[in-house]
């Protein structure tokens, strides 16, 4: 089933945003978190779910790729 990208979020959805959220702001500085957070409250589309998501998951591997060739990690 496709879900038009400018669809409402599902509940499951919202969670996983609220999930995407949560490790963002584990990984990123505390300087950006209001930004983060008023980004996260204005994501009401699927297409805007999708793509926050996307971002937090690609921020991650980097940060994993980058300490994976520190000395001592």
């Amino acid at each position: 089933m496709t879900v038009a990208d400018d669809a409402p979020l599902s509940e499951n959805q919202k969670s996983m945003l609220a999930l995407a959220l949560a490790c963002d702001l584990k990984v990123s500085d505390p300087s950006q978190h209001e930004a983060l957070c008023r980004r996260h409250n204005g994501i009401k589309r699927q297409k805007d779910a999708a793509d926050y998501i996307h971002e937090v998951e690609n921020k991650i591997h980097s940060r994993r790729k980058f300490k994976s060739l520190m000395p001592g990690h």
